[in-house]
């Protein structure tokens, strides 16, 4: 489980709990770096659903298959409906996305808005209906209410068109514009009512942070070989597609194709932190330039196009069969069960055997179904299998063995903060509490327990027993250092 969707699924417990939609704490803390979007839309769908992992993925499930859709239509309006599904199978099937939209994060949310906004422009233009306009212009407020000044990278690259198709100085535009900032502005009338507005610029201090040298930052060439990795082997192919964009003539195309990543990716080069979600912004247009260049090459006959096909399949093809060997030869992957060793050496023997005989197919559209298929399948084997679904499962079950051999289902536990916490403790204490069925606001001290109380603590076996009126319910080698103990 990655650190912020466990941070993210900690707060939207605490505003359940709390009664509090409006304040973004950690424990009793104020933690006003970021607002309180992501949390507040986990909270609400488990107000609804129950707290549960499908309530919990809800918002980024909903908005994963919005954004496939969307990328569905960015490819008609700017390509061709011909084949338009293909370029959202790609998007399904790149890494980068799939690993995020099975992440309880704010990052492909915000990479569906930025999507509605370059659809709803490019309709906008060649329609000029007052809901594209509207649209147009609602995206940015809803961005920067999730991802604050991280919007403007994505605004600053649509921004040309905006002026050059005079979407800018339509009404509707800037009436969606406002209807887009509601949410973010009656959240910070809220929060500077309640805590007052030096508290509230936190989150303008977290940008003067991240815009210098930090733990993330990364040189200017980063996303050259992050990007590329995190959607290969899909990122040859965009590549190729991309450099064929500047002989398009309609300009619209040319500009969300061309212009438009390559601004964004600039921008996001030379901020200081680089991450390797901040991308995912633009993959909808990075799968559609992935497609024009499968296209390409699937296309062209010349001598250097066919060796290339023949040489690039071959080889990755037989790399992916030499995986087969290296993985079931590993010891880590003898933890998996049978049935998903069986599926995953199937399906990473479908995908090599498929593209080893993908130069041989001569009709583009079952090239297209050839070159998805492989991907498809491992994708879903992975995905099936809780790899990316369920990160902290020996947490998890060893967290749900306690709740039900203690009866804690009723109980509000709590944890001692104020013992020192190497950064083992830290990753587990967040991963220990979303699974805790009532959690406090943390304790400074186990002598702050009232008798009966449940807590987690990292002190020693020998600290606990020393306290007399302590007993320790719980110390599992999966969760260590943290111990479940009771003030008797």
């Amino acid at each position: 489980m990655a650190f912020d969707e466990g941070y993210y699924i900690l707060q939207a417990k605490w505003i359940l709990e709390n009664n509090d939609w409006i304040s973004p704490k950690y424990w009793q803390e104020l933690a006003l770096d970021r607002t309180n979007s992501i949390q507040s839309l986990i909270a609400f769908s488990q107000n609804i659903f129950g707290n549960n992992s499908f309530s919990t993925y809800l918002p980024n499930i909903f908005s994963g298959l919005i954004m496939l859709f969307l990328t569905y239509q960015i490819h008609k309006e700017l390509i061709e409906k011909k084949y338009a599904i293909f370029s959202s199978l790609i998007l399904s099937t790149t890494f980068l996305w799939v690993n995020y939209f099975h992440m309880a994060t704010q990052d492909i949310i915000f990479g569906t808005l930025v999507t509605l906004g370059v659809y709803s422009t490019i309709k906008g233009c060649k329609n000029k209906k007052n809901i594209y306009f509207l649209f147009s212009g609602a995206w940015i407020g809803l961005s920067v209410f999730l991802k604050t000044y991280l919007t403007a990278i994505p605004l600053i690259a649509i921004f040309p068109f905006l002026k050059s198709s005079k979407i800018l100085y339509k009404k509707y535009f800037w009436i969606g514009t406002f209807l887009g900032f509601i949410p973010f502005l009656i959240w910070s009338n809220n929060i500077i009512a309640t805590y007052g507005f030096e508290t509230y610029s936190g989150l303008y201090n977290k940008l003067i942070v991240l815009s210098k040298e930090n733990n993330f930052t990364n040189p200017f060439y980063y996303y050259g070989w992050n990007l590329i990795l995190n959607s290969f082997p899909w990122s040859i192919f965009s590549i190729i597609g991309f450099l064929n964009n500047l002989k398009i003539k309609d300009k619209i195309s040319k500009y969300f194709l061309l212009y438009y990543p390559s601004i964004i990716m600039i921008f996001l080069s030379i901020f200081s932190t680089k991450t390797p979600y901040y991308p995912i912004q633009i993959l909808s247009i990075i799968s559609i330039n992935t497609y024009l260049g499968l296209v390409y090459i699937f296309s062209k006959e010349n001598v250097f196009i066919i060796y290339f096909k023949k040489i690039f399949f071959r080889v990755f093809s037989f790399t992916l069969i030499f995986l087969i060997f290296f993985l079931n030869t590993q010891e880590y992957f003898a933890e998996f069960n049978l049935i998903f060793k069986i599926l995953i050496n199937f399906s990473l023997f479908i995908f090599g055997i498929s593209w080893l005989i993908l130069p041989s197919i001569k009709n583009i559209k079952n090239q297209l179904i050839l070159v998805l298929v492989g991907p498809y399948l491992m994708f879903s084997t992975v995905v099936q299998s809780g790899l990316l679904s369920d990160r902290s499962k020996d947490i998890r079950i060893e967290s749900e063995a306690i709740i039900r051999r203690e009866s804690l289902q009723k109980k509000k536990i709590e944890f001692i903060l104020g013992d020192f916490m190497d950064e083992e403790a830290n990753n587990k204490l967040i991963k220990i509490a979303i699974f805790m069925p009532n959690i406090g606001n943390g304790i400074n001290s186990i002598n702050n327990m009232k008798t009966g109380q449940y807590a987690w603590t990292v002190l020693s076996n020998e600290d606990i027993k020393n306290k007399k009126s302590f007993k320790i319910k719980a110390d599992s080698a999966i969760l260590k250092p943290w111990k479940l103990i009771v003030k008797e």
